[in-house]
């Protein structure tokens, strides 16, 4: 059987702050359907609906039809991971009281977790489990800087000023700076110093390789580091692991899967 990953789509209320729904929500169910005619199974690596910016409940009744297909896409239904800007219900996945029963649309929600495939050992994590300003349940920067820029996409009345995304400007700017004051403290930047975090987990998780997003930079390093990349900006790409557990990266056009061959260092 096999196995898909995507990461980050990002899907709001299909408002100004919706950069997932802009793009055209028939690529994704093409994609789906590419997935079926493999006979394959889906995992959302975290960040599937974003609720730092829209309401929990809107981005639920406008992405119903979507949360339906996503379950039951795969033989045995897809697995949704939580991810920093999902993870509103996360504290209900090992209780009694899991609310999300109730929506009967939703996909099987679980946290981080490892699975040996093809004799070798997998970490599967969304990312901001090694990201200092996102890896809380409680708001933070990583949060704070979502709403702002949520606001501003609101007042551009779209994601995109001048074809590049808001989100990216605001944040870029910021993460810019504290680059900057990185490399004059002699510390890694802020994608080295996620990139070292995540390889961190995978160590302690004792696995062979490890398969994650939140960055929104696909790439891998070697064949142990893979990073499934965004549905939410310019390119769609997946993270294709076999039952022998090989594992490669792919690019979606919107109709078809080709290569992707990236270096994140």
């Amino acid at each position: 059987m096999t196995r898909f990953y995507v990461s980050d789509l990002h899907c709001g209320d299909k408002g100004p702050r919706d950069n997932f729904f802009v793009r055209g929500e028939d690529r994704f169910l093409r994609f789906l359907d590419f997935v079926d005619s493999q006979h394959g199974w889906l995992t959302v690596l975290g960040d599937f609906l974003d609720w730092w910016t829209t309401n929990l409940s809107r981005s639920v009744n406008a992405y119903k039809s979507l949360i339906e297909r996503v379950r039951w896409t795969g033989p045995m239904g897809a697995t949704w991971l939580v991810g920093n800007h999902d993870s509103a219900l996360a504290e209900f996945l090992a209780t009694s009281a899991w609310p999300i029963d109730k929506i009967t649309i939703a996909p099987k929600m679980a946290k981080a977790y490892e699975e040996t495939i093809g004799g070798k050992r997998f970490a599967f994590l969304h990312g901001h489990e090694a990201d200092p300003y996102c890896h809380g349940l409680n708001p933070g920067i990583g949060e704070i800087t979502a709403i702002i820029s949520g606001l501003l996409e609101d007042r551009n009345k779209g994601p995109k000023f001048l074809g590049h995304p808001v989100e990216d400007e605001f944040v870029g700017t910021l993460e810019a700076a504290l680059t900057v004051w990185r490399r004059l403290t002699a510390q890694h930047g802020r994608l080295d110093e996620m990139i070292d975090g995540v390889e961190a987990y995978r160590k302690e998780a004792g696995a062979d390789v490890v398969v994650s997003g939140h960055t929104h930079a696909p790439g891998q390093i070697g064949d142990f580091h893979f990073n499934a990349g965004c549905w939410c900006r310019d390119i769609d790409t997946f993270v294709r692991i076999e039952d022998d557990g090989t594992t490669s990266l792919w690019q979606w056009d919107g109709t078809a899967a080709t290569p992707f061959n990236k270096s994140l260092r």
